[in-house]
């Protein structure tokens, strides 16, 4: 995508002591650097992961280029990178919990902001630090955490690269604090640390609750398109009316798409850029409606198509009470299309089903086989299926490049 690109050009002309890869490229770049091309890279079709409920970052954008990019450089195993990973999310989940709603309230994209937690912790553990140098750590990568939600309204470049911006931080931090850098060991809970600065309304107690036992990780949310995980299920709904009756673009009447009140918010019906198409539900749904499927490049190619404006247009979004009312502990949604014939379809979901981890390798096959050829797909599938085994990432390394 053009704006990874203009990273990566950065990147690359930077140069600098080669120790990690820049996914995609021939050459090694130093550590910080690395992430911040990866992490723009991951978070830049909006195809990547959310956090555990309630939480609403990004974390496998951030976490994982920042800890892949220092367990390259510092040669760890898989299993070690694992490990790193884990934290990560763990952490990274939990603040975000912590802040949640308060953080978005107040104008903030967590990507952004927890996303710089999360990968600090990954990176500190990849890194080996002590439990002084973790504290200064976590409150160097604090006074980092940063982005506005100002991108939702305009459109524009800058969200993809919160999760760079993020990794790199979080790194950033690891390694200011192994040289024996300090931050404020108050920074979560401090008059001006994190939680009091940047939430409306904050749950410390969200930050240790079942700690050890209650693994983050395995709660989070996968997508089956290239947008707004919260746009997922109205789009898989709509292509499902459309199938099932028939419905063609030109038989629409009206469209109502009942969902959590903060969803509900993106109100635009008209995209002037790919990003919009991604986070409005109005406008994914008329994209759904006009395209036989729908999974990447519709969003980038299909938003000005005049069938999809003029049924954006057609479409009330709206906060529905029952859905709102076990948000977020739930993500509902209620899909409604009445044709210009009178009759109305509906589907109602109270929840968003899981993601099988078979939808996960066939995903990332179709996205990395636009760049990568098929035997370099297979051995990546194959080096992190046994990445807990691998003494080294130097195989896997070799075929990400």
């Amino acid at each position: 995508m053009p704006w990874s690109k203009m990273v990566i050009k950065l990147v690359t002309q930077m140069k600098g002591t080669p120790e990690s890869t820049v996914m995609g490229e021939p050459d090694k770049y130093p550590m910080i650097n690395a992430a911040l091309a990866n992490g723009t890279m991951a978070h830049g079709i909006d195809a990547d992961d959310s956090g555990a409920r309630p939480s609403w970052a990004h974390p496998g954008a951030c976490i994982i280029p920042a800890a892949f990019a220092a367990a390259e450089a510092e040669n760890v195993s898989g299993e070690e990178l694992i490990t790193a990973i884990v934290a990560g999310y763990e952490i990274s989940c939990r603040v975000d919990s912590a802040v949640y709603p308060g953080l978005r309230n107040r104008g903030f994209h967590a990507t952004g902001v927890i996303g710089t937690i999360g990968a600090v912790a990954a990176a500190g553990k990849v890194l080996g630090l002590n439990v002084e140098q973790m504290i200064n750590a976590f409150g160097l990568a604090g006074i980092q955490a940063a982005g506005l939600e100002e991108w939702l309204t305009a459109g524009d470049m800058s969200k993809r690269l919160h999760a760079g911006k993020a990794a790199m931080n979080g790194l950033l931090a690891a390694l200011l604090a192994r040289e024996g850098y300090t931050g404020p060991a108050t920074v979560f809970e401090g008059k001006y640390g994190l939680l009091n600065t940047h939430s409306e309304e904050y749950y410390p107690e969200r930050l240790t609750e079942d700690l050890g036992t209650d693994y983050k990780l395995l709660k989070c949310k996968f997508k089956p398109y290239a947008c707004c995980h919260e746009l997922c299920p109205p789009i898989r709904m709509t292509m499902e009316l459309k199938k099932k009756h028939g419905i063609k673009p030109e038989d629409v009447a009206k469209i109502r798409i009942g969902l959590n009140h903060i969803t509900a918010e993106n109100q635009l019906k008209v995209a002037e850029t790919p990003l919009h198409a991604q986070n409005h539900p109005a406008v994914a749904v008329a994209i759904a409606l006009v395209e036989d499927q729908v999974f990447m490049k519709e969003f980038f190619e299909c938003y000005t198509d005049p069938r999809v404006v003029e049924l954006g247009k057609k479409a009330e979004v709206y906060t529905d009470e029952g859905i709102d009312a076990i948000f977020p502990t739930k993500i509902g949604t209620r899909m409604e299309i009445t044709t210009k014939d009178g009759e109305t379809y509906e589907l109602f979901e109270e929840d968003k089903p899981p993601i099988p981890p078979e939808f996960i390798k066939e995903k990332f096959t179709v996205f990395a086989s636009m760049t990568l050829p098929k035997n370099k797909v297979e051995a990546i599938l194959s080096h992190v299926d046994k990445l807990e085994t691998l003494s080294s990432l130097k195989g896997l390394s070799k075929n990400l490049a």
